[in-house]
């Protein structure tokens, strides 16, 4: 009995444990685009203090009909956040594509930014437009 108590008391301090260390999004931005543009780019910075790989696998914008995830300029199916690690989004590198804009963004608009993971993590960010 002793046993079976003192694995229940290790199984909940590693649940406790667990739920502390959560995937977090943060300093949200979108790129402001040029008059007319129905595209943009959007940058987010995740962190992963877990001990296991995270995968960003989708992604949506309240500003934006489609957000597709890119890296290097290219669609790609996930965006990876290491184990103990972190990811920041940069034009060149991994980033959200918004597509179909659903009006006009200027500088200080805020599109709220949601990404799905493949852990049944979602996260959302505001995130701000800016001039680059």
């Amino acid at each position: 009995m002793r046993t079976l108590f003192v694995a229940l008391c290790l199984a909940s301090a590693a649940t406790l444990v667990a739920q502390e260390k959560k995937v977090t999004a943060s300093n949200g931005w979108v790129k402001a685009p040029v008059s007319g543009e129905t595209q943009a780019q959007a940058f987010v910075s995740i962190e992963n203090p877990g001990m296991y790989e995270v995968n960003v696998t989708s992604a949506s914008a309240d500003a934006a009909a489609k957000v597709e995830l890119r890296d290097g300029g290219k669609a790609v199916t996930f965006i990876n956040v290491p184990a103990f690690g972190s990811v920041e989004m940069t034009s060149g590198g991994g980033h959200l594509h918004l597509t179909g804009l659903k009006g006009p963004l200027k500088e200080g608009d805020i599109v709220t930014l949601t990404l799905s993971t493949d852990v049944d993590v979602t996260l959302t960010v505001q995130a701000a437009v800016r001039k680059e």
